[in-house]
């Protein structure tokens, strides 16, 4: 395991199944380790870790890899701190995973984490409103193809306390609605797809 602290909502996550949180909790993987990454522009490749170059030295928290659709004489560095990776064969989707892409749901799940840093504090539950701004945004920038229960669904299985389900729930609508109106705009969703396909 990389050296990290726990982030509230990451553990919470982690025991829910969540593939992002489980990466956060992912070491440098053994050479020949099948894996893909689950974030970012290159999310859904796979490949495999490969040796260190003898001729660099080696860097904390990465690890190099063959990615399946690159030139074999073509290697990438993995950097841990930036790039989330699942280790292959997949686990099963949890059920409560919203149909988004991986790297959409990667997004949402950061917005999630901050939300959830910023309202757990002192070892005490309070809803941070502001940092929930965050979630809005993601999920109105990047089109996020999710209604108000399946949002939900996400922040209890990151540990968000149940009995702040009907506030979180009404914010969340007045707010995409307050975006609606100030942007005198329809919110676009993009298509809904399989959970955490590519």
């Amino acid at each position: 395991m990389t050296k990290r602290s726990i982030v509230p909502g990451e553990i919470e996550g982690f025991l829910s199944g969540c593939p992002f949180c489980t990466s956060h909790r992912i070491g440098i993987p053994d050479v020949g380790t099948r894996f893909r990454i689950i974030s970012g522009f290159r999310a859904g490749d796979a490949g495999t870790v490969v040796n260190w170059p003898t001729t660099i030295e080696p860097l904390q928290h990465e690890f190099m890899a063959q990615i399946d659709s690159d030139p074999p004489n073509v290697q990438t560095r993995i950097i841990l701190r930036k790039d989330l990776i699942e280790k292959l064969p997949s686990k099963p989707v949890p059920k409560w995973v919203p149909p988004l892409s991986m790297d959409d749901a990667s997004k949402l799940d950061k917005a999630i984490l901050y939300f959830c840093q910023k309202s757990f504090q002192n070892d005490k539950w309070k809803t941070d409103m502001g940092s929930f701004y965050e979630i809005i945004r993601v999920i109105w920038y990047f089109r996020l193809p999710i209604d108000s229960k399946e949002l939900w669904s996400v922040l209890k299985a990151h540990g968000v306390p149940n009995q702040t389900k009907k506030i979180i729930i009404e914010f969340y609508e007045q707010g995409s609605n307050l975006v609606i109106y100030c942007l005198n705009k329809k919110f676009r969703k993009k298509k809904r797809i399989e959970a955490l396909t590519e």
